[in-house]
């Protein structure tokens, strides 16, 4: 029978902690999500951590229903989405030359090209979170996936480098390690959302996928089946929240009811007799109000982030260049209307993206506001299977090797 290993995946957000726990096939890499725990956070601002206790209670939390959720299985560590505006990406390139005496590139040679790519000029306050290889090019010759096993004397590396702030990191890491958990890893949370909501189709055509969470929005975009570019934006769903909060005169907490209820991101969509209830501040007794009143306030809202997600699309020089559109998720991709809002906006192909074939409770987590927390368990599985697989190839790749050394002298 194929081994069983548990990953878990902790997705600290600005309105929301997500964890998810998996048993993965160490022989396959599939995965079957054996528990899931949500939990309401405001311990952080705009993807950053703003308060200790509060955040490390979030993630106590949502370990506990996911815990309970899974049965007898405990969860001692998990792998970690990261976010915020103090992340930044860029690509970089690294060459480095072959000196084996027969000129094979091992695995040893890949590492020391993508080490080679990453020695870039960084302040002192920031660290590395990624070194994403794109391709590789052995002796002029690009388009190269795994250069393993082949003859060359010289390789080089194109990667998409993430780096974040060390202090922000460290507050994350010091929230889960005050929680009782050891981290198995960082991800990106775009990254990690894309391995729960984009096919690999679609990022070999070109694809952007953009994740409104509630402080943030994250973007990735992907060409010839490779991460090229990402970003964070300090924008997200609580925003829409404030401006109801303000033009409505009501709490924040009865805003966010209201915009979860009754907002929508295109006025088209609603009918002028559409009406709804809120209870201003200083009130006991709700009041109706004409719905068109609160989508005048979620629609330009919406808008705005929108036009600020094409802006940094265009950034990445590939607005124009994405044959398979755009991928919606996050929580704030549930409001009615946001795809027709980004069809108009951003690309005529857009789809909201949830999390798929995850085993048995593929109907609990079928929602854009768990595509983080199952993407960091299907990137940790991923980066398993590449390791092991990697391993078994350059073992493979050396025996053949010998065996013709042997036969042939």
């Amino acid at each position: 029978m194929s081994r069983k290993d548990y990953v878990a995946g902790l997705d600290i957000g600005t309105t929301k902690t997500c964890c998810a726990l998996a048993e993965v096939d160490a022989d396959t890499g599939a995965i079957d999500i054996i528990g899931v725990g949500l939990t309401p956070s405001d311990g952080l601002k705009k993807g950053v951590v703003v308060d200790l206790d509060a955040t490390t209670e979030a993630i106590h939390t949502a370990v506990e229903k996911t815990q309970r959720m899974a049965g007898s299985v405990t969860i001692k560590s998990a792998v970690v989405s990261v976010t915020g505006e103090h992340i930044s990406s860029l690509n970089s390139r690294g060459v480095v030359a072959i000196t084996n005496p027969d000129h094979e590139i091992r695995v040893a040679d890949v590492e020391r090209v993508i080490e080679a790519s990453k020695v870039i000029v960084l302040p002192p306050e920031r660290e590395i979170i990624h070194a994403i290889p794109r391709g590789f090019v052995v002796d002029g010759q690009d388009g190269i996936s795994d250069p393993v096993g082949m003859s060359a004397t010289r390789l080089e590396v194109e990667t998409h480098i993430v780096t974040g702030s060390s202090v922000f990191l460290d507050n994350i890491v010091k929230c889960v390690h005050r929680a009782g958990l050891s981290i198995d890893g960082t991800v990106l949370e775009s990254i990690a959302a894309s391995e729960a909501v984009v096919l690999e189709a679609e990022k070999q055509l070109g694809v952007a996928l953009v994740d409104i969470g509630g402080g943030t929005t994250d973007i990735a975009v992907f060409v010839g089946g490779e991460v090229y570019y990402t970003s964070v934006l300090p924008v997200g769903g609580n925003h829409v929240t404030n401006d109801i909060a303000v033009g409505l005169r009501a709490s924040r907490e009865e805003a966010e009811r209201v915009k979860i209820a009754f907002g929508a991101a295109d006025k088209s969509l609603i009918s002028p007799d559409d009406t709804f209830e809120v209870t201003q501040l200083g009130t006991e007794s709700p009041i109706e109000l004409p719905r068109k009143v609160l989508v005048e306030i979620t629609e330009p809202r919406m808008q705005e982030i929108l036009q600020m997600v094409r802006m940094e699309i265009a950034k990445s020089g590939q607005l124009d260049m994405l044959p398979a559109g755009v991928v919606l998720t996050g929580g704030g991709a549930l409001m009615p209307g946001t795809v027709e809002l980004a069809q108009k906006t951003l690309n005529p192909s857009v789809r909201i993206g949830v999390p798929k074939d995850v085993g048995a409770l593929s109907d609990t987590v079928a929602s854009p506001i768990y595509s983080a927390a199952v993407g960091l368990i299907k990137y940790a599985a991923k980066e398993q299977m590449g390791l092991r697989e990697q391993e078994k190839t350059g073992t493979l790749k050396q025996t053949v090797v010998n065996f013709f050394r042997r036969l042939f002298g």
